[in-house]
């Protein structure tokens, strides 16, 4: 399956727009976890058993893996397999270089880890995108307008095409005729999501920034969903995951998981 087909069919099933970030940190690991490689593989496995049925895609954050040693990238590349062939597994990588070092972080993403869609820098332009588009079956997000404080910095910066992630938008939705093309839009921006929407009609947006980072999910529902009523993921990564230090962690990020999906049906 491409990544559309298991995404709407995860949407479908359990009718959710939830993605849930897997960023490990050890020493957040409920307490009776090892604070070690095998632990991190052990904690994000009993996440994933909890949640999946209720998620439409599953989000590993790479540095936290790379963090871990190159025992991080075995852990990675099993957590990944480990996620239900239903759900969609995007890399988050963040990947931006030159043609050549891009085709290798595509092999590395879709080849030997497998996952289904990539987030990736667009700042240099269409040959370091070009290698994450594979047709229909893999699908590449592109930063547009992201959550932290620092985005203004330089996607604020106005060109004789108006702000650049504005001018980001409108070149992934070209790009998008090339393979599967999407957007990382951030839940802190709810007054550009109108705009982003209208320059990428028909584009999926990969959404962090609720959660601990205070994004209201009902505001970003009612201005970035697509005209289909599909095309949001949105990302909650530290709410999920930590929601209890206890033994009962499997059981709270469910919950959490299901108040965020619930907080979003009600909108839509």
């Amino acid at each position: 399956m491409t990544f559309e087909q298991k995404y709407r069919a995860a949407v479908k099933r359990s009718d959710t727009r939830v993605c849930i970030g897997l960023d490990p940190d050890p020493l957040k690991l409920p307490t009776h976890f090892e604070k070690n490689v095998s632990g991190v593989t052990a904690f994000l496995k009993e996440v994933i058993d909890a949640t999946h049925d209720l998620a439409c895609a599953f989000k590993p954050n790479f540095a936290f893996f790379g963090a871990l040693g190159a025992d991080g990238f075995t852990a990675l590349a099993e957590v990944i397999d480990y996620v239900p062939d239903t759900v969609p597994v995007i890399l988050d990588f963040k990947a931006g270089d030159i043609g050549n070092t891009a085709e290798k972080y595509a092999e590395m993403a879709y080849d030997v880890l497998r996952a289904d869609a990539v987030t990736a820098n667009p700042y240099m332009g269409w040959d370091a995108v070009e290698p994450f588009l594979r047709g229909q079956d893999k699908c590449v997000f592109l930063l547009c307008l992201t959550s932290n404080p620092g985005s203004q910095d330089l996607q604020r910066v106005i060109t004789e095409n108006g702000p650049l992630f504005e001018v980001v938008a409108l070149e992934a939705a070209k790009w998008a005729e090339r393979g599967s093309c999407g957007l990382v839009v951030g839940a802190t921006h709810p007054e550009d999501l109108p705009r982003v929407r209208e320059l990428a009609p028909d584009l999926p947006f990969l959404i962090p920034g609720v959660g601990s980072q205070g994004g209201d999910p009902s505001v970003i529902v009612e201005q970035a969903s697509s005209s289909d009523g599909f095309g949001t993921l949105i990302n909650a990564s530290r709410s999920i995951l930590y929601a209890s230090s206890g033994e009962n962690f499997a059981s709270k990020a469910r919950q959490a998981e299901e108040g965020l999906r619930k907080s979003i049906q009600g909108v839509r």
